[in-house]
């Protein structure tokens, strides 16, 4: 039953995938900058260690994000004032606005503070929970929820999405909020479920494998109806099950197989030194006698090479690099690119390095966006690190580890073999194939399974059963 679920989901998952609140969208929502009354900082604050800081816009005002990690310190630019949480009054304001950048129709309308709920399960919403859930009157039925912890907009559904994913995603995943939310068990679930379902494709492809034979009336199977249906199906398509199970498997990582690591000293090296909240007080007094773009909707800071790193995002997601004491775009110099590979990792010899506009064989777009072009960087050990264009920042890292799980799980679960086969449709023409056969296979599996539980319910003495002829 489980196997079957999991088959009739991932054609919806072919179209339609989990609700997620991307960086460009997230910049729709956003005013454009504004520094009119700007900027003042609180004198009290302590000297920080960040990853980045943000400046945008909340309920009309700038507000200074200053990113560690996951967590975030949002100070108000206008009364220097730390903003620790973000309450109903302000937050109704500003989710006008955002529905407004959003271009959605109607005034929104708060549901309630919630927790969590099936369109928020992720571990990743943990820091801004609570969550202002909002609907708007619309159409699509948008809903949208607005953390409580940095007032942002963090997730965005509509009926269609919803509708689609709970017979999709959340059926493909075993994604219901009451197993989801407890992280362990989840996981556990899955991972049992699916070393279970694998043992059992074995052995039904080992039995379907013996029972197919030439007889003495000349069949080769010897079953009819709904089992014969099953051998045949399994015989064709059982290596296909067996594969997609064992690569579903490998998707959530059991016991941290093929992980790989998290290139923690690289980026460091690459930053080149440490940004803390003293570096950024200049550059914030700055903002109002520099001219920046009346559409830009976010200044995003970082170091790379030591220096800090500008970037201005406009809403349509558009970004330009900018210098950091005059605010004229100024793209990174070739040089740092060419230099990057030993910054990163001086020890290790660069077998190749390039720039690249289309997918390669780890970095690719299929059902997610990645941004082109960047900067690859090939190791003597075989790993590889993309960098940013626009930032020079890591965009995509992959060790051995991670490289296998692109063959395992890509490769083997989704069809992304190559970029050939990644075009659409010659990607739908390729899975829908594949996906039937799988699905006739485990579906008449099912149904006899059923079968035969309802005839043990109403004759007990007939289970099990004691020849094959019952199972047609």
């Amino acid at each position: 039953m489980v196997v079957t679920l999991w088959c009739l989901s991932g054609f919806v998952m072919m179209y339609v995938q989990y609700p997620d609140l991307d960086e460009k969208e997230r910049l729709a929502g956003l005013e454009s900058l504004k520094f009119e009354t700007c900027c003042r900082l609180p004198t009290d604050f302590g000297n920080i260690v960040l990853d980045r800081f943000r400046v945008e816009m909340f309920d009309s005002r700038p507000v200074l994000r200053l990113v560690d990690g996951a967590y975030q310190y949002v100070i108000d630019l206008l009364t220097g004032e730390y903003l620790a949480s973000f309450y109903e009054a302000e937050t109704q304001r500003s989710a006008a606005i955002a529905a407004k950048e959003f271009g959605l129709s109607g005034q929104p309308r708060l549901l309630g503070v919630i927790e969590q709920d099936q369109w928020t399960v992720y571990p990743a919403y943990s820091s801004h929970r609570p969550l202002y859930h909002f609907v708007m009157n619309d159409s699509p039925g948008t809903e949208f929820y607005v953390s409580s912890t940095t007032g942002e907009v963090v997730q965005l559904t509509t009926s269609r999405t919803r509708f689609w994913n709970w017979i999709g995603a959340v059926v493909h995943w075993l994604y219901p909020t009451m197993l989801r939310q407890h992280a362990g068990v989840w996981l556990q679930t899955v991972i049992w479920l699916t070393i279970a379902s694998i043992f059992l494709t074995v052995i039904g492809i080992y039995i379907g494998l013996r029972q197919y034979k030439i007889r003495r009336n000349g069949r080769k199977s010897p079953y009819r109806g709904w089992s014969l249906w099953h051998h045949y199906a399994g015989l064709v398509f059982g290596l296909f099950t067996l594969t997609w199970l064992i690569s579903g498997l490998f998707s959530v990582n059991p016991w941290g197989a093929l992980e790989g690591r998290d290139y923690f000293e690289e980026s460091q090296r690459l930053r080149g030194a440490t940004l803390e909240f003293e570096d950024i007080q200049g550059f914030i007094s700055s903002l109002p006698g520099n001219y920046i773009s009346g559409s830009t909707v976010r200044l995003e800071g970082s170091l790379v090479d030591g220096q800090l790193n500008l970037v201005a995002s406009d809403s349509e997601g558009i970004r330009v690099r900018l210098q950091g004491d005059s605010f004229i775009p100024a793209p990174l110099p070739e040089d740092f690119f060419t230099r990057a590979g030993h910054l990163i990792r001086p020890g290790t010899p660069v077998r190749n390095s390039n720039w690249i506009t289309t997918g390669d064989a780890y970095y690719f777009n299929h059902h997610e966006a990645r941004p082109f072009p960047v900067y690859r960087i090939e190791y003597d050990d075989g790993e590889r690190i993309y960098l940013d264009s626009v930032s020079g920042e890591f965009a995509f890292a992959v060790d051995r580890e991670r490289q296998w799980l692109r063959w395992i799980f890509h490769a083997l679960h989704r069809g992304d073999f190559s970029r050939l086969i990644r075009k659409r449709p010659i990607w739908d023409f390729l899975m829908w194939p594949l996906m039937l056969g799988v699905t006739v296979g485990v579906l008449s599996g099912t149904w006899m399974g059923i079968r035969r539980v309802i005839r043990s319910a109403k004759d007990p003495k007939k289970f099990p059963f004691n020849s094959i002829s019952e199972l047609d």
